[in-house]
């Protein structure tokens, strides 16, 4: 494994449909990416917190200072709140509860408040290989902070009934960001099918997102799979977890396709 060499990618997760396993997503992708030996920083932007609750147990609070919510309202050093978690080559900015509140916090903002992520990874991108940042399932001011400062989005999507609504409006969000300059070399790495089974629904939800996105389309599919709920639950990753489960095989075939593309 090569270092990426002060040329460090970062992704964000995003969906802005909940329930598509996108914290799933970022946490495993991120695990696997440090097991390979890349130098790895996970950024939870979801005030949900699920991210930071599986690399910093819940009985060890978080304050709002050392949190994401400080770096964005108050601009202080992204370095200052940087963990580093139990897995080798892993560190994580947590968040914070008080993140739900962002979009009326900034509403008078007269700085460009769609640039502060970016502008606060600037001073520590280079010494990551890759950034994965966990989104919040809507399009506020948070997800339009990671979709701006970010190279790629991989984009996890349930293969259940209801699978392909907002993904219109997804891309429509990434197409203003681009027109806007904020970001204008945004693209997707790869489009990613979760909660997988062998129901028709399923196949019939797979073969439309493979006809709408061709090949970028993952080959991989994350299945259903109680492995993956069960590691959350007791605050780890499917590796640390059940490393021979299909989750986990999975997983480690999204990380070798991402390292490919």
């Amino acid at each position: 494994m090569l270092s990426v060499q002060n040329n460090s990618m970062i992704i964000s997760v995003a969906n802005q449909k909940g329930g598509v396993a996108k914290s799933t997503t970022a946490i495993n992708l991120s695990a696997g990416l440090a097991l390979e030996g890349y130098k790895v920083l996970l950024i939870d932007t979801d005030p949900q917190a699920n991210s930071s609750r599986v690399f910093i147990h819940p009985e060890v609070e978080v304050s709002l200072e050392k949190s994401l919510y400080n770096v964005i309202v108050n601009f202080t050093p992204l370095a200052s709140v940087i963990r580093k978690t139990d897995f080798p080559n892993l560190q994580i900015v947590p968040a914070h509860i008080r993140l739900s509140s962002i979009d009326l916090e900034l509403a008078q903002a007269f700085d460009n408040r769609s640039e502060r992520l970016k502008r606060a990874l600037e001073k520590v991108k280079d010494q990551f290989d890759y950034i994965i940042i966990d989104t919040p399932p809507s399009l506020g001011i948070l997800t339009i902070n990671a979709f701006v400062a970010s190279d790629k989005l991989l984009v996890p999507v349930s293969t259940g009934f209801f699978a392909l609504t907002g993904i219109v409006q997804l891309k429509e969000t990434i197409d203003m960001i681009r027109q806007t300059q904020l970001n204008p070399e945004l693209d997707i790495i790869g489009v990613l099918c979760t909660f997988s089974d062998h129901t028709n629904v399923s196949k019939d939800v797979e073969k439309q997102l493979r006809d709408y996105f061709g090949d970028q389309v993952f080959k991989i599919t994350i299945p259903k799979n109680v492995s993956l709920e069960e590691a959350h639950s007791n605050y780890t990753t499917i590796f640390g977890h059940s490393p021979t489960s299909a989750g986990a095989t999975a997983y480690r075939e999204l990380v070798k396709e991402v390292l490919a593309r």
